[in-house]
């Protein structure tokens, strides 16, 4: 069954009180995407909210993170992980754990299948990790200007979605060869977040059982933009369901 059949038994289930159901979501490896979910998970966690990892991906990289910082003794007890490998494990998951003061985060699959769109289907906001390389950029237009269409006509109501640079260098700021890459993203429309995530060796340690903000010596500057990145995906939503009413 497709996704727009599976999803007419939840789409008028109602939502109770809840903070955001936040999926990352582009047909494609290697953007950053599980680095962003660990990072907004972090950011989440340390300022009080119940979180959800549902892990659509094959790859399960958010199963493995939750592993590792379980055995490394620094897995918060407001952390749930759900492995969702259909799409209707992943809608009911994230109905089933959107309540007060919680924040689900879906990761959704690098491909374009029926997981991606219940990941979709199921969000109140879309984060779209770039990379700025030309088949990462169409990967994530390809993202904004067909499949969220597709889940805005299934359901029936909008879906913000927000642009999130990923593994950031100071040559990716200012390289001239980038310009062409840096203007289709803007004449996209989709809005961009102001912060972007750097690459940083901190994001790879979340890999090895951390949080950002469990080592002993915490990095502030990830700490700091991964913070503006979560309150730049707020505002995109707050103000799509303002522009909505």
């Amino acid at each position: 069954m497709t996704i727009a059949g599976q999803a007419v038994g939840i789409k008028a289930v109602h939502r109770g009180p809840r903070a955001m159901i936040i999926s990352a979501a582009i047909a494609k490896g290697g953007t950053g995407k599980s680095t962003l979910l660990r990072a907004l998970a972090s950011v989440a966690l340390n300022r009080g909210y119940a979180v959800t990892l549902i892990d659509g991906d094959v790859r399960q990289n958010m199963s493995r993170w939750a592993q590792m910082l379980k055995e490394a003794g620094n897995r918060p007890e407001t952390l749930q992980l759900v492995s969702a490998t259909t799409p209707r494990e992943i809608l009911e998951a994230a109905e089933l754990h959107n309540g007060e003061r919680s924040v689900v985060l879906i990761d959704t699959e690098g491909t374009t299948n029926d997981n991606l769109m219940a990941g979709l289907f199921a969000a109140d906001i879309v984060v779209v990790p770039i990379f700025f390389a030309l088949d990462d950029v169409t990967a994530a237009i390809q993202i904004t200007d067909h499949y969220i269409p597709l889940a805005v006509e299934t359901r029936g109501r909008p879906l913000p979605a927000v642009f999130v640079l990923t593994k950031q260098t100071i040559i990716d700021a200012k390289a001239r060869a980038l310009s062409e890459l840096r203007a289709i993203i803007q004449a996209n429309g989709t809005p961009i977040a102001v912060h972007a995530l750097q690459n940083r060796v901190a994001y790879r340690d979340l890999q090895s059982g951390q949080t950002l903000y469990s080592p002993d010596q915490p990095d502030p500057k990830a700490i700091a933009e991964s913070e503006g990145v979560f309150d730049d995906v707020l505002k995109t939503f707050t103000e799509a369901m303002r522009q909505a009413a």
